[in-house]
């Protein structure tokens, strides 16, 4: 990223009022402790059914999908409370 002010800076100012870096930040330790927590249980603890091949790296996959939405969810839950806190501020 360069260091040039943004083009609108009305937008960077509310993206920085509402902390949606810190949100992003917390959003993406949120996703990547469930990614990591879920394919643990799937791959350590539970072991495949009988009859069907699981494999490491599909549920890997699924791991990083599941990682990027959790934190996209955590971040946009995040950033609405900080907007709701904010206009109960304003009034």
């Amino acid at each position: 990223m360069s260091d040039s002010p943004p083009e609108d800076p009305s937008l960077a100012a509310l993206l920085i009022a509402l902390h949606v870096r810190r949100n992003a930040a917390i959003g993406l330790v949120v996703g990547i402790a469930l990614a990591t927590l879920a394919y643990g249980y799937r791959i350590v603890l539970v072991a495949p059914a009988p009859g069907v091949e699981s494999s490491p790296l599909l549920f890997g996959v699924l791991a990083v999908t599941l990682a990027v939405s959790a934190a996209a969810f955590v971040t946009l839950c995040l950033t609405i409370g900080s907007a709701i806190r904010r206009a109960r501020r304003l009034d």
